[in-house]
């Protein structure tokens, strides 16, 4: 073992700044040289860019569903209870919404949720108020009253078929008699005529105005059951002249198909009157009076 020199080894030793400076900067210097040459040196090596991260949202798939499927109809289904509310409330009273509230809020979003509720419920008032109707003009009779189910499969049969068959007729009429014109393309898709979808939901909204009336037919006052049928006839056919008018105007028989319209209505709440509330067909058996005979003694 080397004899050390304890005494050097303690005292401080001087390095000039410039070997310091320059042994520094000769290895920062060579690192940085070595990596940088080896990468070029490199055949393969290509400069990359730093990617900036977008958020671009990624579209969903779109699936084509069948027309005879559920998934079909999911999409008529997809409505806020607001909406609802509120379509409710401009069948009855349409000075509520804009002129084009059709074009702005249902023909772009027609829903089937709400009509199907409004005819089930208005299958069931008419049920109900009708067998009260039926009960209150026969309670001074000697008459026997019994509940008569078959209004409820009659109520249905006809308050299906209108809401289907009568916006089927008014479709295939517009269909076939807007006159199309040179108007802009905006202003053309804007009044071209409405789907089937969208006119299944006027009618089926157009019905809520019937729910009320059906409870106060049955009132047994014969004038006052008519101002009913009138009411109600006017309110739900001049809800839907005024939701179609953009499109009615296009057609060559814009009168005659705004006619059939009320007509129809008037048609309907008259039928509904007459048959249900004021003749209603209730199953009634008259009471058999029991007498007896004093024999003689």
């Amino acid at each position: 073992m080397n004899n050390v020199d304890t005494g050097e080894l303690l005292n401080f030793q001087d390095y000039s700044p410039e070997h310091n400076d320059r042994s520094a900067r000769i290895d920062v210097e060579a690192v940085h040289t070595s990596q940088y040459s080896s990468s070029m040196s490199n055949p393969n090596y290509a400069f990359e860019e730093p990617k900036i991260p977008t958020d671009e949202p990624v579209a969903a798939p779109q699936s084509n569903h069948n027309f005879w499927t559920i998934q079909y109809y999911q999409k008529y289904f997809d409505v806020q209870t607001s909406e609802v509310v509120e379509r409710i409330i401009s069948s009855v009273l349409p000075q509520k919404v804009s002129r084009n509230y059709f074009d702005e809020r249902i023909k772009g979003k027609p829903d089937l949720y709400g009509p199907i509720w409004i005819a089930v419920t208005l299958i069931f008032t008419i049920a109900v108020s009708g067998n009260i109707a039926s009960y209150l003009q026969n309670t001074n009779k000697l008459l026997e009253w019994r509940y008569d189910f078959h209004i409820v499969s009659i109520a249905a049969t006809a308050i299906v078929c209108y809401i289907w068959l009568v916006p089927l007729a008014l479709w295939a009429a517009l269909k076939w008699t807007i006159v199309p014109d040179d108007q802009d393309e905006i202003e053309t898709q804007a009044s071209k005529s409405p789907s089937m979808i969208s006119l299944f939901c006027l009618y089926g909204y157009s019905l809520s105005i019937y729910v009320p009336v059906a409870v106060l037919w049955t009132i047994q006052v014969f004038w006052l059951q008519w101002l009913f049928v009138m009411m109600a006839g006017f309110i739900s056919g001049a809800v839907l002249v005024f939701w179609l008018l953009p499109a009615l105007r296009k057609s060559k028989y814009f009168i005659i198909l705004g006619g059939c319209i009320l007509g129809c209505h008037f048609l309907l709440a008259t039928g509904f009157m007459l048959y249900f509330f004021h003749t209603p067909n209730s199953t009634i058996k008259p009471i058999e009076n029991i007498s007896t005979s004093l024999k003689p003694i």
